[in-house]
């Protein structure tokens, strides 16, 4: 199956690969621009669901073969008075249909947070911080936080295992809109 995703990003790529083979599906997985258009650190569950789906879509529209496209986005999200970072995974078919997952999330540092909420990016916040460059294209904040004990290719490829959860052969009666 093909399938493209909207990102450069080779932790994303990865991920995608991962989370269809644990379904045993083999995905030839194909990188697409992002979206235009989205803001640089997603802001509460809506805008982050809105942003994996926009490249979902993205990515299907930009390449004609692929059967699925697959948009993550990871944003800050409310819990009480905390703030956590999480990944979400669109995944659209060229029926229009869109299903999501979200993956774990974690504690945004305190020192990081009022940044944050005026739309820097966190990862760009990390970068500077710990001196390390692109490190959302290697382990991530979280894999940072948990000296490498969790990654953000762990947390993308969770999300993108949940979006697949309806999409899969077994479950297709419990999603199906007929009684």
């Amino acid at each position: 199956m093909i399938v493209a995703v909207a990102s450069r990003n080779p932790n994303k790529l990865r991920a995608v690969e991962r989370a269809y083979a644990m379904f045993g599906l083999r995905a030839v997985v194909l990188s697409a621009e992002r979206p235009p258009d989205l803001p640089p650190q997603p802001l509460g569950l809506a805008e982050v669901f809105r942003g994996a789906a926009e490249r979902a879509r993205h990515a299907l529209s930009a390449a004609p073969s692929a059967e699925h496209g697959v948009g993550i986005e990871a944003g800050v999200v409310e819990l009480g008075d905390l703030r956590l970072d999480v990944t979400v995974a669109a995944v659209a078919d060229r029926s229009g249909l869109v299903t999501a997952g979200v993956g774990p999330g974690f504690q945004v540092p305190g020192r990081f947070l009022a940044d944050v909420l005026r739309g820097v990016e966190l990862g760009k916040l990390a970068e500077a911080f710990f001196g390390r460059p692109a490190v959302g294209y290697r382990e991530g904040l979280v894999g940072v936080l948990s000296r490498g004990r969790v990654t953000r290719l762990d947390l993308n490829t969770a999300a993108v295992a949940m979006a697949l959860l309806p999409r899969l052969p077994y479950n297709s009666r419990l999603y199906s809109s007929e009684p």
